[in-house]
């Protein structure tokens, strides 16, 4: 027994020391800046070029590749190769050699304060770090789907927190059979980063954060949290994730409030505004969508990416509202819900691009355009909606869209469908039958609008039969510092502003018709201050937040 014992630890040492890719990642400072150090050990290909992917556009974020410098092989004499259009690392060496000890320096590639616009990108400060596993790590090319990594924490201080998606406070991990997607998809700060603990039914769950937060406490945010999932996992009898992590990063920001969420492998990372603008409401919707696409988008993914976004990011959207709705989440009910459809109604009608067809949701469209990147929220989440009480009315109640998304799940795990919209129409032909076909393709593959009238009038639910919608009433230039035109008879063009000017100043609460929009601009020399409301009437029936209607739509 002693001989076998000792036999399986030399086994199990050997296997940690020779991981198929060993990561070893350290602090650095060069004149002043912050950086990190990463060197790793891999297999040679033997044909003498070893590929290290690393994408030089991700997630709408462009030219990636600035963040990496002193790339250096050091094990033998090669070259290397830099390929951004295909996104990669070429390193040339004897073909000989059996494993590569390779390095880089990853460096933060803006010297301004974080703003919306750098989140994504790898953020690198003399007291932490925040950065994405594809923005962190270069990959070697393998043919292999399931690898072990190990990834070393060295050179830190003692009171620096180290952690990630994979764990908390590990300055040695090893990730054994991970997928690379999963490992692609991950999450890593350090630093001055706060890390609070809890649990639900044994599987441990963590809050990382730092600095001073203005809008909110940290434990009213942990209960969210902890709300949040048990609520998510109850409604899909799911408790199998045994470590889930929220990161949190403030950022400063003037005016108005601005988050921004993604949801990663056993964590999701978020970003927010830390001002008097932003409010611990914003924070249970965040929660609450992001944590969702734990099941949509990640365990049920998309057959073609941006094709079902009206389902991964829609179908999320609506089940965000319901979620919080239902369950009284920091104490919003059902009259949350209904002001929360009534908003999608408006953004959905405000949108220049709301007619636009679901082949028009595309890469370049989705992550360079905002009104296309919003269109498969609002359009999947109002058409969710409309779905599940279809369902609630055709069945006496006895069933709804959570009966839908049940078995999408289940056939998403046990057989590994993905959805498609052949799949969809299949699934949703057993509850509202075959003329569902015609109805979902003109509501979504076309993407005329839904008719909303109607629709309530059936549902037996009371309505306005119109509403004001936010109309900005201009357009900017590409970099937002210029009037390109106006839309005549709009507040905006009644208010003085005309084609051609400057902006110094801007203050735009998108998608709020009760707060004005406050422009700086420069004309012929002169500053002018332009102040009007983004609003326009329109024939657009939204829902009465009455006690008949929250009744009936959350009974």
């Amino acid at each position: 027994m002693l001989v076998f014992l000792l036999s399986a630890a030399l086994l199990n040492c050997a296997k940690e020391s020779k991981p198929d890719v060993a990561y070893m990642v350290s602090p650095l400072f060069e004149n002043s800046a912050p950086k990190l150090l990463v060197q790793m050990r891999f297999a040679a290909d033997s044909s003498g070029k070893t590929i290290l992917e690393f994408n030089d556009q991700v997630w709408g974020e462009k030219n990636l590749h600035d963040v990496v410098e002193s790339t250096k092989l050091l094990n033998a004499i090669g070259e290397i190769e830099q390929n951004r259009d295909s996104g990669w690392f070429l390193i040339k060496h004897p073909k000989d050699l059996d494993s590569i000890r390779f390095e880089y320096v990853l460096k933060q590639d803006f010297d301004h304060p974080i703003s919306t616009r750098e989140v994504y990108r790898p953020i690198i400060q003399p007291a932490y770090f925040h950065v994405f596993s594809h923005n962190l790590f270069m990959v070697p090319k393998m043919e292999k789907d399931t690898v072990d990594i190990s990834i070393s924490w060295r050179g830190f201080s003692e009171k620096d927190v180290i952690h990630n998606s994979f764990g908390s406070q590990q300055r040695e991990q090893l990730l054994e059979n991970v997928l690379w997607e999963e490992f692609g998809n991950a999450i890593f700060v350090g630093g001055d980063f706060r890390v609070h603990k809890d649990e639900i039914k044994g599987n441990a769950i963590s809050l990382a954060t730092r600095g001073e937060w203005i809008p909110f406490q940290e434990d009213s945010v942990m209960h969210v949290l902890k709300q949040t999932l048990q609520c998510q996992r109850d409604f899909w009898n799911d408790h199998s994730q045994e470590y889930f992590t929220v990161t949190m990063q403030p950022f400063p920001q003037e005016n108005g409030s601005s988050f921004q969420g993604t949801g990663l492998t056993n964590s999701f990372a978020t970003s927010i505004s830390n001002n008097e603008f932003a409010d611990i409401e914003q924070l249970v919707y965040l929660f609450n969508h992001e944590l969702m696409h734990n099941w949509i988008g990640h365990t049920i993914k998309n057959d073609n990416e941006e094709e079902q976004y009206w389902f991964s990011e829609g179908f999320t959207e609506y089940y965000a509202f319901k979620n919080i709705a239902k369950n009284n989440i920091n104490g919003l009910g059902a009259s949350y819900f209904i002001d929360s459809m009534n908003k999608t109604i408006r953004n959905l009608f405000s949108s220049p691009v709301f007619e636009a067809p679901n082949s028009e949701i595309n890469y370049d469209n989705f992550w360079g355009n905002r009104e296309y990147s919003k269109l498969p929220y609002y359009r999947g989440a109002l058409f969710a909606f409309i779905l599940d009480q279809k369902i609630q009315k055709q069945t006496d109640n006895r069933q709804s869209l959570d009966d839908v998304m049940r078995q999408i799940l289940k056939d998403a795990t046990k057989k590994g469908q993905k959805l498609t919209h052949d799949y969809f129409l299949q699934v949703m032909g057993k509850y509202l039958g075959k003329d569902f076909n015609t109805f979902f393709e003109i509501h979504i593959v076309q993407g005329r609008p839904l008719p909303l009238a109607d629709f309530f009038d059936e549902l037996g639910l009371d309505f306005e039969r119109e509403t004001q919608l936010f109309e900005m009433g201009f357009e900017l230039s590409d970099d937002r510092k210029e009037v390109v035109s106006v839309i005549k008879g709009s507040n905006a063009e009644k208010a003085g502003l005309i084609a051609g000017d400057r902006l110094y100043s801007r203050s735009i609460h998108y998608g709020n018709v009760a707060k004005p929009i406050e422009l700086g601009v420069l004309r012929n020399g002169n500053e002018i201050d332009i102040s009007f409301y983004p609003v326009k009437t329109a024939l657009v029936p939204t829902l009465l937040n009455s006690p008949k209607n929250q009744s009936l739509l959350m009974p």
